[in-house]
């Protein structure tokens, strides 16, 4: 549904969803992230939580951490502990703002993986983030800057 229809914006129903813990489809999904406003790569600086729109098990997935533009921590997880680690299985990654579907936001190329990730603005401290991993399912997550 559109916002005229809702009268609710993408960023407002995205925030919604991620604070309620909802579910979405890669449809509705893509459908936002064409709404958004691209990231830059100063945005992205620093450490962020996040999740997905979906009921796959995440494990002890954190989140990312963008150091600078060419140190990115892509996989962030939590020892039993609550101890945050950069996770050595997915290495490290770059981060460049590069064009998709007509817009150029920030996108975390991996280091050791075909897998790039496109970041969209919902507010200051929310994004809707794809993931394109090459030859599998587009997938979409949400990250919270911390803190």
């Amino acid at each position: 549904m559109s916002e005229a229809e809702t009268g609710v914006s993408v960023q407002e129903r995205l925030a919604n969803m991620v604070a309620n813990g909802e579910h979405a489809d890669y449809k509705s999904l893509k459908a936002m992230f064409a709404e958004l406003e691209p990231t830059t790569n100063e945005f992205m600086f620093g450490q962020w939580r996040g999740g997905t729109f979906n009921d796959r098990d995440t494990g002890n997935f954190y989140g990312k951490r963008f150091n600078s533009e060419e140190h990115c921590e892509p996989m962030l997880r939590t020892k039993e502990d609550g101890t945050i680690f950069a996770w050595p299985d997915w290495g490290e990654a770059r981060l460049r703002e590069i064009a998709y579907e007509g817009k150029v936001q920030s996108t975390i190329i991996y280091d050791d993986r075909p897998l790039m990730d496109y970041f969209r603005k919902v507010n200051d401290d929310l994004v809707l983030g794809l993931g394109d991993l090459k030859g599998q399912p587009k997938m979409f997550f949400w990250l919270a800057r911390d803190k």
